[in-house]
């Protein structure tokens, strides 16, 4: 590389550091001409932003008479001194900071204030000098508290709502709420208690104890809470609830996502006012049964969700909780999660349609045998009909009389003794057209059951214009009844020709004289 190019290179490179070090000037003469504080007006109150500036300390020239100071995420390590100028503060924030001290004494003056916004800073203990103060809503989530006070919330009366979650606490004194009169909500939620904290508070409606690693909880612990009307132990680590847990007011229950696995019928017994129960995510099997629930009159929602049901043997609760839990007004929320998991004949079922199916022996086996007696009627039934088939079959056979061969007699009339023989073969002799046969052709012809003289007389019938022939009649048409054409008789004269024992041929005419 010449040196021509390494010069070139070493201008371009300064002329670029000139230029931003000339930019970053700018951008600090901008940032120290641009006020750390900004004020604005929303919703009819007073707001002064301070917060994301980097600050120690406030500075000065500000508007004390701002309403609501936001202070969050500076480098404050003590509160600033120049809060003692503000008096008409009603939200303070000063979330994100350094902070590990006490409120200091002068806030005590700020009888407007209600949110005091201490999440996310440095405190490990919480502790007050005993003066009042009038905050009613106090958040100091996310710090490093394990160790309250025994009167820590004596100083605030007025105290509605504390947020002590995502701490290190891990018991709480039993008498530090017993000051604070006007306590509604108390969110203990991500810290690491065991077991839930027996304390008094004669006011306190809500408490919030989710993800807090507890495994227990004792049958009076909710007793000093004499107003408590929501608990909310999920997603911890309960095998169990224990029996004739007392709460005289409680009306919601939730213990969703623990590992508790059974109930009996005193697990709520002492709980009459209980309306809202969520046991979602449990480990639940067994189906329960409803007598569980006889202390429960007012109970209106069950939430059940996440729980493998074991549908498996006879059991009436399957079909009796199920009606308790769907019938008119439901109290089942979801109810697509009253699903079996086992037995596989019954997987994804419902409990209704798995009592229906596999909890019912006597219909079961009821339709069993009948559809076994039906198959064996239809084949019973078969069986005799064919036989009967059968049966009729041969009856109509035997009534019909079988064809004998005709028996023929030989005429010989050199007065020598006839042989009679019976041909195989039913000998038709061929009819002359418009002749009578003869006498050794009338003699081969077969006999006819009964005489010339029982039938009727006939004459040829007058035939259609449009045939130029005559037709001769057979003896199949002399059986047939036709009316007469007149009063001429036919002058055949019918002859009866018998065989005698000795051969002799007798011919009667129709008279009977041989």
């Amino acid at each position: 590389m010449g040196p021509d190019v390494i010069r070139t290179a070493l201008c371009i490179w300064l002329v670029t550091a000139l230029a931003g070090a000339g930019v970053v000037r700018r951008q600090a003469e901008e940032d120290l001409d641009e006020p750390p504080c900004r004020s604005y007006t929303l919703g009819g109150l007073l707001h002064l932003d301070c917060s994301n500036r980097g600050l120690k300390e406030l500075p000065e020239g500000l508007d004390y008479n701002a309403q609501v100071l936001l202070l969050s995420n500076n480098n404050f390590w003590t509160f600033p001194t120049l809060l003692d100028n503000f008096s008409q503060v009603e939200t303070l924030d000063l979330s994100g900071n350094y902070l590990s001290r006490p409120i200091p004494d002068y806030l005590q003056n700020w009888v407007n204030l209600n949110t005091l916004n201490l999440s996310d800073n440095l405190y490990d203990t919480w502790t007050t000098a005993g003066r009042n103060y009038a905050i009613k809503y106090l958040d100091l989530s996310k710090n490093k508290i394990n160790v309250i006070d025994d009167r820590a919330f004596t100083s605030m009366p007025n105290l509605r709502t504390l947020d002590l979650s995502e701490n290190r606490l891990t018991d709480l004194p039993p008498g530090v709420f017993s000051e604070a009169h006007n306590l509604d909500s108390l969110i203990l939620s991500r810290n690491y208690f065991s077991r839930v904290p027996g304390f008094q508070s004669s006011s306190l409606r809500s408490l919030h104890m989710s993800s807090c690693q507890v495994t227990s909880i004792d049958a009076d612990a909710l007793l000093g809470m004499s107003s408590l009307l929501e608990i909310d132990l999920s997603m911890n680590q309960m095998e169990e609830i224990p029996d004739k847990l007392a709460g005289q007011t409680l009306q919601e229950l939730n213990l969703s996502f623990n590992a508790i696995n059974a109930l009996n019928d005193l697990t709520f017994s002492s709980l009459p006012h209980l309306a809202v129960l969520d046991l979602r995510g449990n480990e639940f099997k067994d189906v329960w049964s409803t007598s569980h629930f006889a202390s429960n009159p007012f109970l209106r929602e069950v939430y059940v969700k996440g729980n493998r049901w074991s549908c498996e043997g006879f059991s009436v609760d399957l079909l009796l909780t199920y009606e308790f839990l769907t019938k008119d007004p439901p109290k089942i929320v979801d109810r697509e999660s009253l699903i079996c998991y086992s037995p596989s004949n019954v997987t994804q079922m419902s409990w209704q349609q798995a009592y229906i199916r596999t909890w019912h022996p006597t219909d079961s086996s009821t339709s069993s045998y009948t559809s076994v007696a039906v198959m064996i009627g239809i084949v019973i039934g078969v069986l005799l009909t064919s036989c009967v088939c059968r049966g009729l079959v041969a009856a109509n056979r035997s009534d019909t009389p079988e064809r004998s061969a005709p028996e023929t007699t030989v005429l010989n009339l050199n007065n020598t003794t006839p042989q009679p023989r019976v041909e195989s073969v039913i000998l038709r002799i061929p009819l002359t057209e418009d002749l009578p046969p003869t006498y050794d052709e009338a003699l081969l012809m077969p006999r006819l059951n009964s005489s010339f003289h029982s039938l009727p007389d006939f004459v040829d019938a007058e035939e259609e214009p449009s045939r130029n022939y005559r037709r001769s009649r057979s003896i199949g048409d002399l059986t047939e009844s036709r009316p007469r054409l007149g009063d001429r008789r036919s002058m055949r004269r019918p002859v009866d020709i018998h065989s005698t024992s000795n051969g002799r041929i007798v011919e009667n005419d129709e008279s009977g004289i041989p």
